[in-house]
């Protein structure tokens, strides 16, 4: 690859061994589809679409193996953007139309990757199994030679997380994510571990932590209140759910970009539980009278009540019951909103919530702001909640849209982290 002299174009020519799962050549045609596809209104994917259509500029192709990918402006890190763009066969895709989501709902497209899923590999609630493709082309090369062994790689659903670990003990399994430390401290505390028949691993990695807690509609009153949302944070006892709840293995988020090395700030640190200062905070907001039953209320008599939506699992479900106790120490009324997982994403996904506690995935090497605090994505013409984005915060500030461009659209290192 290759970059233009003003850094906004980068050229491309792709491997001519490259071939799908099917051992049709992947040309410079199927990045033209992929992008495409993306900005389809046939697809319903806001947050794909907006960024290919802000972020990519044009997608040209000079002969099948070769094609360039320019961006808006020159900005850091431009080759990993436009190299970001994955190909899409031209030829699984000739059947597009409106009808593309019931047509390749179940239909796996060829892969160039190791694995790929045949339509036998598919039982529907059951299963999915990765089968290797046979004389992978990339087998061989310096990066991916001896890796990707296994014939057939199984994933079971199994719903329930205590069955999926007696299945893995039993043998049906070949690997067990343990994440709860009643597994780690108690239920793999087992006569294969202590004979060498499973292995027990704790393994880090320099990736950017995910940014999961709680995240605010700034929409919903009394939300809006800064204070409020300060007075929230001193009065979420996080702490005591490490430490009771996971026995001290976690550690609390501090930023929402922490990871990132040079682009996060070490000097931001998550304010800590105390009564005295979430009480403070609440009475700066004007919640100063504290009723019958211990929640505080401001002059008109609304009560300090404010609703935390999650989907509803026995873990999330514990967590959530601690922190409501602590709250009403504080004051505060954390009504619970436990749902199912798809019901509660849904209900965020419209900006119905107050609060939402979830996570979204991050991918290095900046952080992004843009999806989740610019104003295009928090409010539509009307001044409305916008639906269908990742700003859950609806967040819209005209400082904030100023700050999250300039990251966008940031030249050098030195800009992106000033």
């Amino acid at each position: 690859w290759a970059t233009s002299g003003d850094g906004r174009t980068i050229y491309f020519r792709i491997n001519p061994e490259a071939r799908y799962s099917d051992g049709v050549q992947v040309t410079a045609r199927d990045f033209l589809v992929a992008v495409y596809l993306r900005v389809s209104d046939n697809i319903s994917n806001p947050y794909g679409k907006q960024f290919y259509r802000e972020n990519i500029a044009q997608v040209a192709m000079y002969d099948d193996l070769t094609l360039s990918v320019s961006l808006p402006e020159a900005k850091i890190y431009a080759p990993a953007i436009a190299g970001g763009i994955t190909p899409s066969p031209s030829h699984f895709y000739s059947e597009y139309g409106p009808d593309y989501s019931t047509r390749y709902q179940w239909r796996f497209p060829p892969t160039t990757g190791a694995y790929e899923v045949l339509p036998e590999d598919i039982v529907k609630g059951v299963s999915i199994t990765q089968t290797r493709v046979k004389d992978w082309w990339a087998k061989d090369r310096k990066y991916y030679k001896y890796r990707f062994n296994p014939d057939k790689l199984v994933h079971k659903v199994v719903r329930d997380e205590n069955k999926a670990f007696e299945l893995f003990r039993a043998g049906e399994f070949d690997t067990a994510l343990i994440t709860l430390p009643q597994f780690w401290y108690e239920k793999s505390e087992i006569e294969p571990v202590y004979n060498g028949y499973i292995d027990r691993v704790t393994f880090y990695n320099r990736y950017p932590k995910v940014p999961r807690g709680l995240y605010l509609n700034v929409s919903k009153k009394p939300l809006d209140n800064r204070d409020v949302r300060i007075g929230i944070q001193h009065a979420l006892n996080w702490q005591k759910v490490i430490d009771v709840l996971f026995r001290g293995d976690y550690q609390r988020l501090n930023a929402f970009n922490e990871g990132y090395v040079k682009f996060s700030d070490p000097s931001i640190v998550a304010r800590p539980f105390s009564i005295s200062d979430a009480r403070a905070a609440f009475a700066r907001a004007g919640y100063t009278k504290e009723g019958a039953d211990g929640i505080l209320t401001n002059a008109e008599g609304t009560r300090l009540s404010i609703s935390a939506t999650y989907p509803a699992m026995p873990i999330y479900d514990r967590i959530f019951t601690i922190l409501r106790e602590e709250a009403r120490s504080c004051g505060f009324d954390l009504r619970l909103d436990g749902l199912e997982a798809t019901v509660s994403y849904k209900k965020e996904m419209q900006k119905q919530h107050e609060m939402a506690f979830g996570a979204w995935l991050v991918q290095p090497p900046v952080p992004d702001y843009h999806q989740f605090l610019h104003s295009t994505n928090a409010v539509d013409e009307k001044g409305n909640p916008k639906p269908q984005t990742n700003n859950l915060f609806v967040w819209h500030r005209a400082d904030t849209d100023i700050l999250s461009e300039k990251v966008r659209t940031a030249a050098t290192a030195d800009e992106l982290k000033d």
